[in-house]
């Protein structure tokens, strides 16, 4: 067999990373923070509101939910994307079949524009308050000035998302440091608003804050169509809110550009200023905004509640916010169709993906986040769990790694079962109300690694494939040596001038400061909240120019490297 042959017939999607394509830790803090830190966290902090849970419960059960969230990250997801360099629409070939990998790839690619979908809406929210557009209440649009700002968004996310990993990664990188002192606000800026209109006295310790707290955000109280829960369901919600990504191992897509499997607790970093502090923060704005427009938070969007307490500023957070978790969905969506229309490139795809959103985001429905959470962390992640036993245990158990693959099965029967007993399970558990939503995705996933293991031990995991396996490790191999071949022919780039690129990145960096110490004397008295809603919009243009600058001065006006 010609081993360099055969390699050269993988396509470009089904080959693992090169070296030289390997992103180093700054753009994980980028896309980490710039899609857990992002426009959800408007929705579900607000919705965390109803839940009727005291703030203890809130703060402890979020606490404890993404450490197991960071930890499943890091000790599942991380190290076979790592280990692979492919993504799972790829490797998902190997290890269901081409025909389940298409099946699958479709199920995933559509809970992705979805979820992309709905950051959309939560984006034009804001730009409708911006215009006078009025709430749209209904599932449909009813004022057609709405369906123009989520076209012109749309445009703008998709062209974004067309440029690949780097592009989404960049864009990130700009955007989060600002949204971290934004949501800060929802703490330093919105608590005072908070203690004025309730007539709280003030906080002089943290027992004062929680009092207010426990009082005023999170007091117990089931709102009118809101849910009755305890601290449990918090830690639930809170690991089981990425599972798709994590557990699901659909962030494979993401790590196979990190050096190392360690970066996956690089996510402890979303989760702990975005799936904390920022719904935290999100939690306390939306309490406060139904208190000052005398609404109830069931039906204030996220833009209402941002203008309300945090002005122009706020509207703006939910723009960039929503572009920011739309960008890494449509990039998704689009590897995973990626295999399924081969002949289609991923930048062809992910403006196809891109229509079809933003078509979609044209009805409010879809900012029900809750809802297409819940749906996919169902559905999606007990194909994760059959991955992680092929990947790991299988091995353990004396099997072979692909062995449905070497068998020459299109479909791997045994892992169409064992998603189809997991969905069955979800099926019963749900119509029969046995179980909350918030705790069924850990006895699924089990339940499918379990069927998997069983099933794939009864089929054939464990026969004799050392031949085919042997031959596979060649090709392997023969591409990694093409590619290392292919990596000394790209052209290396350097700004061009590096000095502006620099002034401009320590100038943002000041101006980010400014903005953080003028936030936090809002907190202590030192300002008012009118004067940060007044100022900071200004202070936000200018951090975004500067940054704007530095970034085009460093990615955009290059040379050649001699």
């Amino acid at each position: 067999m010609d081993y360099r042959k055969e390699a050269q017939k993988i396509p470009a999607d089904d080959r693992p990373i090169s070296k030289k394509n390997v992103s180093g830790l700054g753009n994980f803090f980028g896309i980490y923070g710039g899609e857990h830190i992002a426009a959800t966290e408007f929705v579900i902090g607000a919705t965390l509101v109803t839940l009727g849970v005291k703030a203890t419960d809130i703060f402890l059960g979020l606490f404890v939910g993404n450490i197991l969230a960071t930890l499943t990250y890091a000790l599942i997801c991380a190290p076979i994307g790592v280990d692979t360099r492919v993504t799972l629409y790829s490797y998902l070939k190997k290890v269901m079949g081409p025909y389940m990998q298409k099946v699958y790839n479709v199920v995933w690619g559509l809970a992705s524009i979805a979820m992309a979908a709905s950051m959309l809406t939560v984006s034009a929210s804001a730009v409708r308050e911006i215009f006078g557009i009025r709430l749209q209440t209904e599932w449909y649009p009813t004022d057609v000035k709405f369906v123009l700002v989520v076209i012109v968004l749309g445009i703008i996310v998709t062209l974004v998302a067309a440029n690949g990993f780097n592009a989404v990664a960049k864009f990130s990188s700009v955007c989060v440091p600002w949204m971290i002192i934004v949501f800060l606000a929802g703490f330093c800026v919105v608590v005072p608003q908070l203690i004025e209109i309730t007539g709280a006295d003030g906080i002089s310790s943290f027992g004062d804050f929680m009092e207010l707290m426990n009082r005023s955000v999170w007091s117990g109280e089931i709102i009118e169509g809101g849910q009755d829960l305890t601290i449990f369901h918090v830690i639930g919600f809170a690991w089981m809110c990425n599972l798709a990504y994590h557990g699901g191992l659909n962030d494979m897509a993401l790590f196979r550009y990190a050096k190392s499997a360690k970066y996956g607790f690089v996510t402890c970093y979303g989760m702990f200023i975005g799936h904390f502090c920022a719904w935290g923060s999100a939690g306390i704005m939306g309490a406060t905004a139904a208190i000052m427009l005398n609404e109830s938070l069931l039906i204030l969007d996220s833009g209402a509640i941002t203008s309300a307490v945090l002005g122009s500023t706020g509207l703006l957070a939910v723009i960039i916010a929503g572009w920011t978790t739309a960008n890494p969905n449509i990039y998704r969506a689009s590897l995973a169709y990626g295999s399924v229309f081969k002949n289609v490139s991923v930048k062809k795809l992910t403006y196809i993906v891109g229509v079809f959103m933003t078509v979609v985001a044209c009805f409010p429905i879809t900012m029900n986040i809750m809802t297409i959470v819940n749906i996919i962390v169902l559905v999606v992640p007990p194909v994760g769990a059959i991955v992680f036993a092929e990947h790991w245990i299988i091995p353990k158990l004396g099997g072979t790694r692909y062995w449905a693959m070497y068998k020459g099965w299109k479909i791997n029967y045994a892992g169409l079962a064992a998603w189809s007993i997991a969905l069955i399970f979800v099926a019963v558990m749900t119509f029969t109300h046995t179980l909350h939503s918030y705790f069924l995705f850990l006895p699924t996933y089990l339940l499918a690694m379990v069927s998997y293991l069983v099933l794939a031990c009864m089929m054939g995991a464990k026969d004799d494939y050392s031949r085919l396996e042997e031959e596979d490790r060649k090709v392997q191999e023969a591409l990694s040596e093409i590619q290392e071949e292919e990596d000394d022919e790209v052209e290396v780039f350097r700004p061009k001038y590096p000095a502006v690129q620099k002034a401009a990145a320590y100038a943002s960096y000041a101006v980010l400061a400014v903005f953080a110490v003028f936030t936090m004397m809002v907190a202590v008295g030192k300002a008012t909240p009118d004067a940060w809603k007044n100022t900071s919009i200004i202070i936000s243009f200018a951090y975004f120019a500067l940054s704007g600058i530095s970034t085009y001065f460093k990615f955009g006006l290059v040379e050649k490297e001699n």
